[in-house]
């Protein structure tokens, strides 16, 4: 790959990473809000938090379209680093790093929204569905 692509890729990761923080911002002012039962600020803050994930959602499709456009071996390259493997030289090694810690960042935001949703919506939230 390119190092042109492997840049392409690694921006991407930082542009879901950014994307990540925002949701992980509001998030926890949602918790600080709902600590205080403040629910004009809950309901503000769960609309505020709406935007990030969307565009969250369009950066997974870009990210998709251009993976799609790499050969078979580039896409197989990237996937075996999202897995964990060791990267091979400095351009490998940007694009692992950028992806692992938004990959962490996302847990944290997962478990974070697992919480809250748990806190707004006690039985009846998506999460309590879970076996």
């Amino acid at each position: 790959m390119t190092k042109s692509e492997w840049l392409d890729l690694t921006v991407l990761e930082r542009k879901k990473y950014n994307l990540l923080s925002e949701v992980m911002d509001v998030s926890q002012q949602m918790g600080e809000a709902l600590d205080r039962n403040d629910d004009v600020s809950v309901r503000m803050l769960v609309a505020m938090r709406q935007e990030p994930i969307l565009r969250l959602g369009e950066l997974q499709q870009a990210g998709a379209a251009r993976l799609e456009s790499l050969s078979p071996e580039d896409r197989e390259r990237v996937r075996v680093l999202k897995e964990g493997a060791p990267p091979q030289g400095t351009e490998e090694e940007s694009y692992w790093t950028q992806a692992g810690s938004a990959r962490r960042l996302l847990e944290r935001v997962l478990e974070m929204d697992q919480r809250l949703s748990r806190r707004l919506a006690g039985g009846d939230s998506f999460y309590a569905q879970e076996k």
